[in-house]
């Protein structure tokens, strides 16, 4: 992996905004019949064909590491080039469309596909033919494709016609099987890919890695179905993606992955099948009816999304905490004291106007976390702001899938939280440990390679007194062994 990453550098050292797609190669040692040594390809009743666990598996466990068969980048999204303004309307007609139709994105994904097929016909017969939807019932059950663009449509149209004459390619009634699947292919397996997003690097165009995030369409991990309880996660570095046992796995079960992000996988099942305008729905887990109240009409998508999230961060640092405060009642379903206050005095036009709904609860996480960075950032009250890391990294711990990658680099930030206050060294060192042993179990490589893949985010000075060679050494040295997380779970620490 730390070779990929070198790789991954040197593509944004070339090009830090429009990078090329990355090629890269499998990491050493890998074994291409690797997923077939713990899982097994099965059709199931609910989710139709997916792999299940052949033998009980470990916590760890990569499953699978494959390349693409195809990518493209976000950069390459002409619609990111124009304005994102849209009034409610066109928003609501976007979301009834999505179903038929496939994004710009996708779009030019499958026009490459077509391409790709035409020099390799192999492609088609030996991977993406495999893929859903395979049977007259699956495509029938699914809204066909229709193409809003007239220029790509063309060119589909054109590429059809130059398939059916290569002379190496497959008969007229494979292109026409072709014709009809490969956008229903595209439009239910993509997966996106990107490189490390979970640090709070990532989105800057200077230290971060989104200028290499791409969608990209794999044929071994697509059989990978959805669950909202994963016990798999997927990451990847360029186009090369890894998919891992995220906790022990026994044998038999299905292995899934989340098609959500998994800051969305606590919300009611109602909101997840809003999110993931699929060809299936998801049933409620442990919901209750104190869980979701099927009248409320909050948010379909989080609220403090990156906009937000850069908006607040411009501002004055007094005015954000403000902000922050504010927006933190919002999410919370609550109302203001001033607010409170009107209401209690009969104000009926103040009572039309409050939205008691509360927002998604990965919006109060990203608002807590940006009032803990904001003070951090001014060197005081270091105690309710390590009080509020807590409260993140309890997020990470009960509403995300086990051993999260987002867990990982809470945990970090806590402990940086806590190295600069002096009478918690002893807790600023666990929280780290707990960093590495959490970080180990997703990515491997040990303390080195946690140090590898957070080498940027080390470099982010967002305390006032904080020296990153000082912390990394400190908190992170490479000559100590860190103790594992089932010995952090039972005390074991020095």
């Amino acid at each position: 992996m730390e070779t990929l990453l070198d790789q991954a550098e040197a593509l944004l050292a070339s090009n830090p905004e429009k990078p090329p797609r990355p090629d890269f190669p499998l990491p050493d040692g890998y074994e291409e019949g690797t997923p077939y040594r713990f899982m097994t390809l099965k059709d199931s009743r609910l989710k139709g064909r997916g792999w299940f666990a052949s033998e009980d598996i470990s916590a760890g466990t990569v499953l699978i590491c494959a390349k693409p068969i195809v990518m493209v980048m976000d950069w390459e999204d002409p619609e990111d080039l124009t304005s994102f303004e849209e009034d409610n309307d066109d928003e609501a007609m976007s979301l009834e469309n999505e179903a038929s139709g496939l994004s710009k994105l996708n779009e030019i994904l499958l026009l490459n596909l077509v391409r790709i097929i035409i020099r390799e016909p192999s492609i088609w017969s030996q991977q993406l033919n495999e893929l859903f939807p395979r049977t007259t019932k699956e495509i029938e059950a699914l809204d066909i494709w229709v193409c809003k663009d007239d220029d790509v449509f063309l060119q589909f149209e054109g590429l059809k016609m130059n398939s059916t004459n290569e002379n190496r390619y497959p008969k007229k009634k494979v292109v026409k099987d072709i014709s009809k699947r490969l956008p229903l292919i595209v439009r239910y397996n993509v997966l996106s890919a990107e490189t490390s997003p979970e640090l709070m690097v990532h989105p800057s165009p200077e230290q971060g890695y989104a200028a290499l995030s791409g969608t990209c369409l794999y044929h071994l991990p697509s059989f990978f179905n959805h669950d909202a309880r994963p016990n798999a996660s997927r990451y990847a570095v360029g186009d090369v993606m890894w998919v891992v046992a995220n906790q022990d796995i026994l044998a038999e079960t299905e292995v899934c992955i989340s098609y959500l992000e998994h800051e969305v996988l606590c919300e009611p099942a109602k909101v997840r099948n809003v999110m993931l305008n699929m060809d299936f729905t998801e049933e409620e887990n442990n919901e209750t009816a104190e869980d979701w109240n099927e009248e409320e009409e909050g948010p379909e998508m989080p609220v403090v999304d990156i906009d937000i999230q850069n908006e607040l961060m411009n501002m004055d640092v007094m005015e954000r905490l403000e902000a922050i405060e504010s927006l933190m009642l919002q999410a919370l379903g609550k109302v203001s004291p001033l607010i409170e206050k009107a209401r209690m005095e009969g104000s009926n036009q103040m009572e039309e106007s409050i939205d008691s709904t509360p927002w998604f609860e990965c919006d109060a996480q990203n608002l807590r976390i940006l009032k803990a960075l904001t003070l951090d950032s001014l060197g005081r009250i270091m105690e309710e702001s390590i009080s509020i890391w807590k409260e993140c990294v309890l997020f990470c711990e009960t509403k995300l899938p086990p051993n999260d990658e987002a867990l990982v680099v809470i945990l970090v930030q806590a402990a940086l939280c806590a190295f600069q206050q002096s009478q918690r060294q002893d807790e600023a060192r666990q929280l780290a440990a707990q960093a590495v042993a959490v970080h180990s179990i997703l990515f491997g490589g040990g303390i080195e390679r946690f140090r590898r893949r957070y080498n940027r985010e080390f470099q982010l000075a967002l305390r006032p007194t904080y020296t990153a060679s000082a912390a990394q050494d400190l908190l992170w040295p490479l000559k100590k062994e860190l103790p594992t997380l089932e010995e952090l779970n039972a005390g074991i620490f020095s």
